[in-house]
């Protein structure tokens, strides 16, 4: 997950030393995120029926491929927009495959009692790629150029696919009807569960409305005069906080309060992004940004945990997979918060979403009481 931070992170300051564009910024975060969207649910249905992990060395060797192709362009000075669009949208078919495997992957290999430990070092690893892979990206690009992030971030991946030879396998799941009848019921069960529902609409939310400002980071920092070190570093401080949310969320033991608990912090991200949004200075924005993604660090291992919790293990590929597609919408939004500060200015632009957010989270804490007393035991929500 390094690789793929690191990646993104080189791919979105290539665009914007090329065209300078907010709104190119949120068309390549676009480019990636719809057909990840795709993938991500047919990933889910490929998790149950292959073995993930052989779904995992194919694509990390092919998006190791197609970092190094971008690299090649970008050092013999070549690359054109129209290029980092096409990768975009290839990295984006890869990585779609990629979240609903592992997702599915680990819980198989523990049992129940284990789960949330589990989820928590899983989300703490891909935290912890948002700290590491930006601020090294950065620093290396500043002192180079971006084709280094990128050969770099090709490495990452290739390491990835070494691994896979050495992981246990999980078994497949047999299967007799069509992938397309097999894909609606991730989609049926989250339908028929409220709870689940829900939450896959507050998670979805959440990443629509709140994560559009990291599509658009370069022109976010560009606004104090920074440049790709900075960039680094306000994801790091984004990082930080959404570390130490998973690590708080997995040691806490909230019973009856899960629900609320996990609220508050959905509440706590998008409200302090409202004050990221109209920050003064580069560096306050930093430590908000760090506060309102251990909001969000804290929601997401919370519901995902509910999740994993309230899923039948021979399902769970596909459930997970429609879950992931929360990922990719996370850098859809950056479209639409691109397009926003193309017209109005990146603070109008920033500002839409959380206040969107906001409301959303006070409906549902209002409206839906069967999330609102979600217990952290699955058989004890009735209590």
């Amino acid at each position: 997950m390094n690789a793929l931070r690191l990646g993104a992170v080189a791919q979105a300051l290539l665009i914007w030393d090329l065209t300078g564009s907010t709104l190119s910024l949120g068309v390549v975060a676009a480019a990636s995120a719809l057909p990840m969207m795709l993938i991500n649910v047919f990933g889910g249905v490929m998790a149950d029926r292959f073995e993930a992990k052989n779904l995992l060395s194919i694509t990390s060797l092919v998006g190791a491929a197609l970092l190094v192709v971008l690299g090649v362009l970008d050092a013999t000075d070549v690359v054109r927009p129209w290029h980092v669009f096409v990768i975009a949208i290839l990295t984006g078919l890869i990585s779609g495959a990629d979240p609903p495997a592992r997702q599915a992957y680990f819980p198989s290999l523990v049992p129940n009692s284990a789960l949330k430990s589990a989820v928590t070092i899983n989300g703490s690893l891909l935290a912890s790629a948002s700290i590491v892979a930006p601020t090294l990206g950065g620093l290396l690009i500043a002192a180079t150029n971006t084709s280094i992030g990128f050969f770099v971030a090709a490495i990452g991946w290739f390491s990835m696919f070494v691994v896979t030879f050495v992981l246990p396998g999980r078994g497949t799941i047999e299967r007799q009807r069509s992938v397309l009848r097999e894909l609606t019921t991730g989609f049926n069960f989250i339908r028929t569960n409220r709870v689940l529902l829900v939450l896959a609409i507050l998670v979805f939310s959440n990443m629509l409305m709140g994560f559009g400002w990291i599509g658009v980071l370069p022109a976010y920092v560009d606004r104090f005069g920074g440049g790709e070190r900075e960039v680094g570093f306000v994801f790091s401080s984004a990082g930080v906080g959404a570390f130490t949310g998973i690590l708080v969320a997995g040691r806490l033991s909230l019973g009856k309060h899960y629900g609320r608990v996990t609220l508050a912090a959905a509440a706590l991200f998008s409200s302090v992004m409202l004050v990221v949004s109209v920050s003064p200075v580069l560096a306050l924005g930093m430590a908000l940004a760090l506060i309102a993604h251990f909001g969000n660090g804290f929601f997401n291992i919370s519901a995902v945990v509910a999740v994993q919790l309230r899923v039948p293990e021979d399902i769970r590929g596909r459930v997970m997979g429609v879950f992931a597609i929360s990922q990719s919408v996370g850098l859809l939004g950056g479209l639409w918060t691109g397009t926003l500060a193309n017209w109005f200015g990146i603070k109008a632009g920033m500002l839409v979403g959380p206040i969107i957010l906001l409301t959303m989270i006070s409906l549902i804490f209002v409206t839906q009481k069967s999330v609102r007393m979600l217990h952290e035991n699955p058989e004890l929500d009735a209590t």
